[in-house]
């Protein structure tokens, strides 16, 4: 009988601790639910970042194609921005003087 009293004690003992890891698994939840705060704040930083980022592009590409119209402007050439063409002041003898590129042929200013 001594034996099965022994079982039952171990059986009581192993029960116990899983008792505790239960509890430990919960509080590594809350753990993770914090981190999981942190980490979307962290990306919504990131995102308002980058779309600063993509403003800030826009407006550096918008004052390199009037620096390039400007070039052409002045008897001078530019390059397209999207093909990386020579862009020209073309003078027609009818039709608007226009700014253009020589490659892809788009048009970025008429007089």
């Amino acid at each position: 009988m001594s034996e099965d009293t022994d079982r039952t004690v171990e059986t009581d003992a192993d029960v116990d601790p899983s008792k505790d890891v239960d509890r430990d698994a919960v509080e590594d939840v809350v753990v993770d639910l914090d981190s999981a705060e942190a980490y979307e704040q962290r990306v919504d930083q990131l995102q308002e970042t980058v779309e600063e980022q993509e403003a800030r592009i826009e407006e550096l590409e918008e004052l390199l194609l009037d620096m390039s119209v400007r070039a052409a402007d002045d008897r001078g050439m530019g390059v397209c921005p999207e093909c990386h063409g020579p862009v020209e002041k073309v003078r027609r003898w009818f039709g608007p003087t226009t700014i253009e590129c020589r490659r892809c042929g788009e048009s970025f200013h008429e007089y």
